[in-house]
């Protein structure tokens, strides 16, 4: 697993053009879509999530990867709290290596905004990006992986949790209008294949993609643990603007 080239520049300058808070303006106003609905177990029982090995890293990788969690300390924060948090090496280097598309193709890189720490509330920040686009737009699935849980949450709408390959990550899809034809809990999906459609549905105005990353092995409840910045993870992938 090579060490990504000018990668740490590349962080650097989505930090730093992160947006205030009046430079959103025109970004749809939501409440947190992953809230503290009961949800049920999904896919998989308490425990039951099998983790799959990661590459074992040389002592150069492993300081890089360490090096970076340290100096972007918004990269990983906890879901209740939105206090920085880390999550090991291997595992950070297996999520930047993924290489997987923003799940709207083709959305302009200079629309992306850094809303991840942005307010949702007295107690509650996005931890999310948000990608605008006009309702029935297709959206992605942004790796290989399983359809964990399917539903209709009350603030979230029309939802979709896909857990990585891995077993580590789950990413996190609101607000669609509705799922692909025949998608269902327990579905292999393959990174850009089509599964579900943007839409307008839950606690939103103006369609758009309310996307998360968390990280938690421990299912049923992935989004009450760690979530990464997709902004920060998509600047990366996609190189500077």
């Amino acid at each position: 697993m090579a060490l990504p080239p000018g990668l740490p520049a590349i962080l650097a300058q989505a930090r730093s053009q992160a947006q205030a808070p009046d430079e959103l303006e025109d970004l749809p106003l939501e409440e947190d879509p992953d809230g503290d609905e009961p949800t049920g177990d999904g896919l998989y029982p308490r425990g039951s999530v099998a983790t799959a090995m990661l590459p074992a890293l040389s002592a150069e990788q492993k300081s890089f990867w360490k090096e970076l969690g340290r100096t972007f300390k918004g990269l990983v924060v906890r879901k209740k709290d939105s206090k920085p948090a880390s999550i090991p090496e291997a595992e950070l280097a297996a999520l930047f290596a993924t290489g997987f598309p923003l799940p709207i193709e083709d959305f302009p890189k200079a629309k992306l905004r850094d809303t991840f720490e942005a307010s949702r509330g007295r107690h509650r920040n996005h931890h999310a990006i948000d990608l605008g686009a006009p309702k029935g737009t297709p959206i992605l699935a942004v790796s290989d992986g399983t359809i964990e849980r399917l539903g209709r949450d009350r603030r979230g709408g029309i939802t979709i949790y896909h857990r990585d390959a891995t077993g580590r990550f789950v990413y996190f899809y609101a607000h669609l209008k509705r799922y692909a034809p025949g998608l269902k809990v327990g579905d292999r999906v393959k990174r850009g294949q089509q599964i579900g459609e943007v839409g307008t549905t839950g606690r939103t105005f103006g369609a758009h993609l309310h996307f998360a990353i968390f990280r938690d092995a421990d299912s049923p409840n992935p989004w009450k643990g760690l979530v990464v910045n997709p902004y920060l993870v998509f600047s990366a992938l996609i190189g500077p603007k």
